[in-house]
């Protein structure tokens, strides 16, 4: 987005920034954004451009955004890392005991499984007889995982 800005998109957005750090009439020239493209050197061509230091720039750069600016963009999913592990006869139909996995923010268990059902359907045969667990306790299907979760998918067993 800054980068967008500066490169000209947006020429108001360097007037308020310019207002904001006081600097009246200042002409500033876009900055080239492949030039530029790196955050640091970025704030500091437009340091040097408002001939200010970068941390004043940096500071006034909320002020000098509008409100609301990207609020019709939807928001993206924010991602959490969980341990999955697969017991017994799941094991050799995930081709694998255990595998670390990013998922949606708020995403249940159910659709954690219904994740690696798309990639093996055969764990599909066993939904209705499995028990799920989050960190090391059994958990309903519709537990909400948190970043570091670990979910275990445990088969029926059967023996003496």
């Amino acid at each position: 987005m800054l980068r967008r800005l500066l490169a000209g998109d947006s020429p108001c957005f360097l007037g308020t920034l310019c207002e904001t750090l006081r600097i009246p009439g200042k002409q500033v020239k876009p900055l080239n954004p492949v030039a530029d493209s790196l955050k640091d050197r970025t704030y500091r061509a437009v340091g040097a451009a408002l001939g200010r230091p970068i941390d004043v720039v940096i500071a006034a750069l909320p002020a000098a955004i509008p409100a609301g600016y990207n609020s019709s963009m939807p928001r993206l999913a924010t991602k959490i890392r969980v341990k999955v592990l697969f017991f017994g006869r799941l094991k050799e139909i995930a081709g694998q005991s255990e595998e670390s996995t990013d998922v949606a923010e708020g995403a249940t268990i159910e659709e954690l499984f219904a994740r690696y059902t798309s990639g093996h359907p055969e764990l599909a045969r066993y939904r209705s007889s499995l028990v799920a667990s989050c960190n090391q306790e059994f958990a309903a299907w519709s537990t909400t995982l948190h970043s570091g979760d670990e979910v275990a998918f445990l088969p029926p067993v059967s023996g003496g």
